[in-house]
């Protein structure tokens, strides 16, 4: 058969053939047909497996990485009594949002209002425990692990914010943060709570004898207990998320707060007699736990202290502010306003609590006056 164009004619030596056993083949010059080096094959081979290893390398770098950057993260809460919108969450916030930048996630803040991780007496226990906490506590929390913090909220002892602002920075108070520290609390910085005044259901007040035989609700502790007694009415420690059912159930007859508080948790719903007795003007410590901080580093530690007196200085400007705004509010929701109250007769009643405090330095509320000079 003449030959076609294009294709191999048999008598065309042929350059590969292929072997009985599937390898590529190539002709000698004898005509013979040889396998080819199984080097090609090994070459392969060889170029596979080490991508492979290069990937699972790189895989388990980046799982390593993950989880170095992972646990030299700290994760912290903040924990209050406070709704969504009052000043101390707002503040939280702030903090949150500035320790975060400042140590570039290293450390991050939770922040849980509404006593979502407790009432404060249970957080200041987490937080002495160990717990990796920062709450906003009442004085007389602190009051548990060292007595004479209580004395910062006897009742008409200080006249504003300023005034305790200079008290913090005298000796005692310096003390009082180092004995903090023997039960693990790190004293992180002081906020104004605001001016507490007392409220009723429906009982106008104007000098103590109008609140003889009243069901007060008082914060759990013995200067609030005190305060109750020596206005004359019977005090009822209560925890603060359970005022708002408390005054609707008839319950409580009376209940004592700053304004802004009141209208964060909106107790005028039920109560209607508001009294600006201003007996309390209340500071409240930021505090954390003492061996959570020593666990950050110098810089991370530096970020959380200075951050944590902004926000601190930030609450205590916003609360101020908020006092006249606030009891506008609780008057337009129906709340009739009390002015004209007789506030020296609530003050002489107040002068015996100190007795009630066996374990104060002696003359404490004398030494505190000395120490801020009767301004």
């Amino acid at each position: 058969m003449p030959a076609v164009p294009g294709r191999d004619r048999p008598d065309r030596p042929r350059h590969h053939l292929h072997s009985a056993d599937g390898h590529l083949a190539r002709l000698s010059l004898a005509g013979e047909a040889r396998p080819l080096p199984k080097i090609i094959e090994k070459s392969r081979e060889e170029r596979t497996m080490k991508h492979l290893l290069k990937s699972v390398a790189v895989a388990a770098l980046g799982t390593l990485a993950a989880s170095a950057a992972q646990a030299q993260t700290t994760q912290l809460r903040f924990a209050h009594m406070n709704g969504a919108q009052h000043s101390v969450n707002l503040g939280a916030l702030k903090l949150k949002e500035a320790v975060e930048a400042r140590t570039n996630g290293r450390v991050q803040i939770g922040v849980f209002p509404s006593g979502q991780l407790g009432e404060s007496t249970a957080v200041g226990e987490q937080i002495s425990l160990g717990s990796a906490l920062i709450g906003q506590l009442s004085t007389g929390v602190l009051s548990d692990y060292v007595p004479d913090y209580s004395v910062l909220v006897y009742p008409f002892l200080f006249k504003d914010f300023e005034q305790i602002k200079v008290f913090l920075t005298t000796d005692m108070p310096k003390q009082w943060a180092k004995e903090l520290e023997k039960n693990n609390l790190k004293l992180l910085c002081y906020m104004s709570f605001g001016t507490r005044d007392l409220y009723t259901r429906n009982k106008m007040v104007r000098v103590p004898a109008d609140m003889t035989g009243q069901k007060f609700r008082v914060q759990p502790t013995t200067i609030y207990t005190e305060l109750a007694r020596s206005m004359g009415a019977t005090p009822t420690p209560m925890p603060w998320p359970e005022i708002y059912s408390a005054l609707s159930q008839g319950v409580i007859d009376a209940a004592e707060a700053p304004p802004n508080a009141i209208v964060d948790q909106k107790h005028y719903e039920h109560a209607k007699m508001y009294m600006k007795t201003n007996h309390i003007v209340d500071v409240s410590p930021i505090v954390m736990s003492l061996s959570a901080f020593n666990r950050l580093s110098k810089d991370d530690q530096a970020a959380v202290a200075e951050e944590s007196q902004k926000a601190c200085d930030w609450m205590s400007e916003d609360t101020a502010k908020a006092y006249d705004s606030s009891i506008q509010v609780l008057k337009s929701r129906g709340m009739t306003i009390v002015e004209d109250v007789d506030r020296a007769a609530f003050a002489k009643r107040a002068e015996a609590i100190e007795k009630a405090f066996p374990k104060w330095t002696p003359n404490l509320v004398s030494k505190v006056k000395a120490a801020i000079g009767g301004q």
